[in-house]
């Protein structure tokens, strides 16, 4: 009799054990199901754009003069800037916004032998390029009176071929960052949700996020001059976000 009851207990025993088992295996099946689950992911991008307008204008007035004689050019150039400052002033410019750039002299003949100089022709022998530059948060007032360059040449003025116009800056960036970043999070948020409920999930926490550079572009390219955002007065902000998604 005992020892149907010691054959009893071990039965009992080596159930137990087996049905700990089956439960345990199924737990860890089960939760091996679920993290696999879990790391399904999906990897959106979220697109801002902002549109602003330039607050600081950097304008160079570059010139030059060209003659045979060192003083008599640097006397021209002196009248030449004279007459730049004037423009300027009845544009609206203050003397505060204005500064003189460097003088630069170049002495075509320099190298040649005394031999040589005698065979040339003196006229143009020196070069002196100097000009102003404007710097202001009047950009309108840039932008119009640099579309009349065509007055300083008609006071006789030579404005050098590398003028290149007026820099329009902006300067406020730091003041958009944070909500332009938001904006950028919440699109790709919105393209997320959307693949997931394409894929019949849900959409998790965020795995990773990179915010993105952003980037400053000319807001109307229409050809190589208007498509330097430089040049532009009014430009696009743009950012892109990357975030990747734990999928449900």
């Amino acid at each position: 009799m005992k020892a149907v009851e010691k054959i009893k207990s071990i039965s009992n025993s080596w159930i137990a054990i087996l049905a700990l088992g089956v439960a345990l295996g199924g737990f860890f099946i089960g939760n091996g199901v679920y993290r696999a689950a879990s790391t399904r992911t999906v990897t959106v991008k979220g697109l801002a754009e902002r549109d602003v307008v330039a607050d600081t204008a950097v304008w160079n007035i570059k010139i030059n003069r060209v003659g045979g004689d060192l003083a008599t050019v640097q006397s021209q150039i002196d009248s030449d800037i004279a007459s730049v400052y004037n423009f300027l002033a009845e544009n609206g410019f203050s003397t505060d916004e204005i500064q003189n750039l460097r003088v630069q002299v170049r002495d075509k003949f320099a190298g040649y032998s005394d031999a040589e100089l005698r065979t040339q022709n003196s006229n143009g022998r020196y070069v002196i390029d100097t000009g102003v530059m404007v710097r202001t948060g009047n950009v309108a007032t840039v932008d119009a009176a640099s579309r009349k360059m065509g007055e300083l040449v008609r006071r006789g003025i030579t404005v050098t071929e590398d003028y290149s116009g007026p820099m329009y800056i902006f300067n406020g960036l730091n003041d958009i960052k944070i909500s332009m970043i938001e904006q950028a999070t919440k699109n790709a948020t919105a393209a997320g949700e959307q693949f997931a409920k394409d894929a019949d999930a849900r959409l998790g926490k965020i795995k990773s996020a990179n915010q993105g550079v952003f980037s400053i572009e000319a807001r109307d390219p229409t050809d190589r001059w208007s498509s330097d955002e430089r040049q532009s007065i009014n430009k696009k902000v743009r950012v892109v976000s990357t975030i990747t998604f734990f999928l449900k």
